[in-house]
C-alpha cells in the first residue's frame, strides 16, 4: 500500500536549527490518518519530536502527503483523497488538498481561504511536488485513476497555483 514513512524535508534553516519534518501514516481508531511531525537532528538519533499536523485522511491507498518547504519559507503538504473524491471539492475538508502552513503548523493569514490550510485542491494523489529553480513556480504530480475511481490513466503534471481547482 501506501503506508508508513510518507515525507522527509529540511528546515529551510537546517544548518542551524537542525529540524526535519517527516509525515508517515498510521492507525487510529481502526482508521488510517498521516500526521506530520517535526525532530531536532542531533547526529545519532532525532530528539523534541513535535506535532505539526495531524488526523490528515489516509487510506490503504491515495494517501499522498509528500512535504516541501516553499520559498516562501512555508511548509507544503500534498494530502490524497483517500478514496473519497467527492471530498477532494470540498475546501473545508483536507481530502485530496495540497496545504500550505507555516513550520509550528499555524495557518498562513494570506492562504486563499482565511484559516484553512488548504492552498489548492480538486486533487486526486498527488505524489511529488516541487518549485521550478529559482522561481515560485509550484509543480504537483498526481496519479490519475486506476480503474476502480475511473477509466485507468490520466496521470497529470500540474502547474499550481493560489485557491486553484484541479477536478477531481
Amino acid at each position: 500500500g501506501e503506508e508508513g514513512l510518507m515525507g522527509l524535508t529540511l528546515d529551510p534553516d537546517y544548518k542551524n536549527n537542525k529540524l526535519i519534518y517527516i509525515s508517515y501514516a498510521y492507525e487510529k481508531d481502526d482508521e488510517m490518518k498521516v500526521k506530520v511531525v517535526s525532530f531536532r537532528d542531533d547526529g545519532n538519533e532525532l530528539s523534541n519530536e513535535k506535532i505539526i499536523l495531524d488526523d490528515l485522511p489516509a487510506e490503504r491507498y491515495h494517501a499522498g502527503c509528500r512535504l516541501r518547504f516553499g520559498p516562501d519559507g512555508k511548509l507544503y503538504i500534498t494530502a490524497g483523497d483517500a478514496g473519497k473524491k467527492e471530498l477532494a471539492q470540498d475546501k473545508n475538508s483536507l481530502y485530496g488538498k495540497i496545504l500550505r502552513i507555516n513550520s509550528d503548523g499555524t495557518v498562513p493569514s494570506d492562504n486563499p481561504f482565511p484559516g484553512n490550510p488548504v492552498w489548492s485542491y480538486g486533487h486526486r494523489n498527488s505524489q511529488g511536488i516541487d518549485w521550478y529553480p529559482g522561481t515560485e513556480i509550484l509543480f504537483s504530480t498526481e496519479h490519475g485513476p486506476s480503474g476502480f475511481d475511473g477509466p485507468g490513466g490520466g496521470d497529470e503534471v500540474n502547474i499550481i497555483v493560489k485557491g486553484g481547482n484541479y477536478g477531481w
